[in-house]
């Protein structure tokens, strides 16, 4: 069962005040940063969480990043692979 995570304090600050700011980057880094926190504790659910807020936002702001993201929610199963 996937478990009520947040980043740590000041992370999650930084991302209240991207969506604030309306800073699609800024949203990119801080959701890939937590993802990266996440996944390296060994919590994949969590991670993947926040790594597809990540692709979404980067998807928005036509950011470069979204195919790597992506190509880490499909390495995860959380993506379909191109066919």
């Amino acid at each position: 069962m996937l478990q009520s995570v947040k980043p740590d304090p000041a992370l999650e600050d930084r991302i209240l005040a991207a969506h604030a700011a309306n800073d699609l980057r800024a949203l990119v880094d801080c959701y890939e940063r937590a993802a990266g926190g996440l996944e390296a504790s060994g919590k994949s659910d969590e991670s993947c969480f926040f790594l597809t807020h990540a692709y979404v936002f980067a998807l928005d702001a036509g950011d470069p990043r979204a195919a790597e993201l992506r190509a880490r929610l499909v390495a995860q199963g959380r993506e379909t692979p191109d066919p």
